[in-house]
């Protein structure tokens, strides 16, 4: 059953700047496995964003409500450091 998630996690790593066969990459899949709160959440997640993009939703957040949510999530600092990098030089 999980396996049909393995790509949205690959994405989620990518995302993150982690490879997929990085070892914090496969603890969330195996957790997913064992999980069913984690994997409820995880498919609201994934269900939700699937409606907003069929919804029209506007891609890019507010500045503001972008850095809350990467705050609330813990990815502030990352995000915004792979955000450097990825910028033309």
């Amino acid at each position: 059953m999980i396996d049909n998630h393995k790509e949205e996690i690959k994405k989620i790593c990518d995302i993150m700047g982690e490879d997929f066969d990085n070892p914090a990459c496969q603890e969330v899949l195996e957790h997913l496995k064992q999980c069913p709160t984690c994997k409820v959440y995880y498919d609201t997640t994934k269900k939700t964003v699937l409606l907003c993009r069929e919804n029209d939703c506007p891609e890019k957040l507010p500045d503001d409500v972008n850095n809350r949510l990467l705050k609330v999530l813990n990815l502030d600092k990352n995000f915004k450091e792979s955000q450097k990098e990825n910028r033309p030089s």
